[in-house]
């Protein structure tokens, strides 16, 4: 059993001799038929790898007033030059070992300030990284591609829909081509400080010539001053109410005239429970109500016009700082894993409704006793024997090594398990203790990273080529999420966001 704390635990297995000999037999087809391991394996690769290097980069300003939601893609920006020139000539790949998020506001003298998650709530993040040409040809098909789109930046953007798709489509043109795009960051929000993003030997983010980088960002103005206090009791806002503004028409199945988007539908099994959130009739908050540029405030009494242009506008930057190296031999290249999302269930592959409702418990319900728990089961891995992996080069029968699994939950949540579904051996766990020290966290002063009442930290798992689990794409995994229900929760999640390394691909070994 794998207990992750806010430290890192990272537990041991014997060493799998298979690993070993197609590490083996990767080094010497390298040294002897260079030539043809290039073709065979993207690029051959020889010396060592470079010691750890970084880069910080920052998004465009978000601009908010109070209430103000900012939910969309900003523009793709330029990585740093020097890391840009490193690799241009495609001798070298680059290999990401993880990353730190941070919310910071800027001075002109370039100082700068953290920011409290009871000012900006970030709801969540995704980070795309690559070649500026890939980047844009992704764009440009989301222009011409509603549903394109709403994999790019909707719900679904965050288990990287588009552009695992995108990228199924240029494995047509050669494995090769799959290392032009990538995403990070997925569903993680308000625990980005305590969430550390670090991937062990030998499974690295591998890219060929990157030169680009977009954010998909998802930010609350939860209050009307920088200054306000984390008064210990979160802001409602932070749950997305639908408020009197949002049109909801049943009957054309639309929010302020638009298909939710996603639509909303959560799998048979969740949905036979009566959750509010699988269906629109019974909507009253959550992702859908909490678009780009609405308020989540009530307009028509708290603000004089519907825009709030009375209320002071705030400019807060997201700060991203990768850490990288050279990929050496033997580097093996992750990707996004389908599990987990309580509110699916296999055969499905991926998120669903992705959000849910917590019902507060009946009255005279002991405290002890007032708790809401969700399960699924899903597979771990994503192949081509679904519709939503058409274009996947795998089989449900393939292999997959598991590299890395981060929870993710919102206020109220106290545990979040994954599960083999077979077995019933645990593979991580998180939960809530009086001393944060079990893998969920909650703040308790008014500072950022530790603010009062707000959930802050959630504890991240992951193994290395040493201990590494194994399973075919089509394992069943199993996620268990509870809450506590002393009061009601709209738009909350229970999610696994993984990765996964292939075993047998051809581009994966270095």
């Amino acid at each position: 059993k794998a207990c992750c704390p806010r430290f890192e635990i990272v537990k041991f297995r014997r060493r799998r001799t298979l690993a070993r000999a197609l590490l083996a037999m990767a080094a010497m087809l390298a040294s002897a038929f260079p030539a043809m391991t290039a073709a065979f394996a993207v690029l051959a690769l020889t010396g060592a790898a470079a010691s750890p290097m970084n880069f910080t980069v920052f998004s465009q300003p978000v601009k908010l007033r109070h209430g103000q939601v900012f939910n969309k893609v900003q523009h793709p920006q330029s990585l740093p030059g020097s890391v840009v020139e490193r690799y241009a000539d495609g001798n070298k790949l680059l290999a990401i070992t993880g990353f730190d998020v941070d919310m910071v506001r800027r001075s002109a003298d370039g100082s700068e300030t953290k920011v409290k998650l009871s000012d900006h709530y970030l709801h969540h993040y995704a980070i795309y990284l690559g070649q500026s040409k890939s980047m844009g040809a992704m764009f440009d098909h989301a222009e011409h591609d509603v549903m394109f789109r709403r994999m790019l930046s909707g719900c679904h953007a965050m288990k990287g829909s588009a552009v695992r798709s995108f990228m199924e489509d240029l494995w047509i043109d050669g494995p090769a081509r799959k290392h032009r795009l990538s995403m990070f960051g997925s569903a993680s929000g308000a625990e980005y400080r305590d969430n550390p993003q670090r991937f062990e030997k030998p499974y690295r983010m591998i890219l060929e010539k990157p030169n680009a980088w977009a954010p998909l960002l998802h930010i609350i103005r939860a209050s009307d001053s920088p200054d306000a206090p984390a008064s210990g009791d979160y802001s409602p806002l932070i749950e997305c109410p639908c408020t009197p503004q949002r049109r909801i028409n049943v009957a054309n199945g639309t929010i302020d005239g638009k298909l939710p988007d996603p639509p909303i539908g959560c799998s048979p099994e969740f949905a036979a429970t009566g959750n509010p959130s699988c269906s629109l009739s019974t909507y009253v908050g959550g992702w859908r109500c909490c678009e780009h540029d609405v308020f989540l405030v009530d307009t028509d009494k708290e603000c004089a016009d519907a825009s709030c242009s009375e209320k002071p506008l705030d400019e807060v930057y997201m700060k991203f700082t990768f850490f990288y190296e050279d990929a050496a031999p033997g580097a093996r290249q992750i990707e996004n894993s389908a599990c987990c999302d309580v509110t699916g269930q296999m055969p499905e592959q991926g998120f669903e409704n992705i959000e849910y409702d917590v019902p507060a418990c009946a009255p005279g319900t002991p405290p002890e006793k007032c708790f809401h728990v969700a399960e699924s089961v899903q597979t771990i891995g994503f192949y081509n024997e679904h519709p939503k992996s058409p274009g996947s080069p795998h089989k449900a029968s393939d292999l997959v090594d598991l590299v890395f699994m981060a929870p993710h939950i919102h206020v109220a949540g106290t545990s979040v398990s994954l599960q083999d579904a077979v077995t019933n051996e645990t593979l991580c766990e998180v939960h809530r203790s009086e001393n944060d020290k079990a893998g969920v966290a909650y703040g308790h002063m008014d500072a950022p990273g530790n603010e009062n009442g707000y959930l802050v930290g959630l504890s991240t798992c992951r193994w290395s080529g040493d201990n590494a689990p194994r399973y075919r794409r089509d394992h069943p995994f199993r996620i268990r999420v509870v809450y506590n229900a002393t009061r009601s929760h709209t738009g909350v999640m229970g999610l696994w966001l993984g990765t996964v390394s292939a075993v047998g691909d051809p581009d994966l070994l270095v």
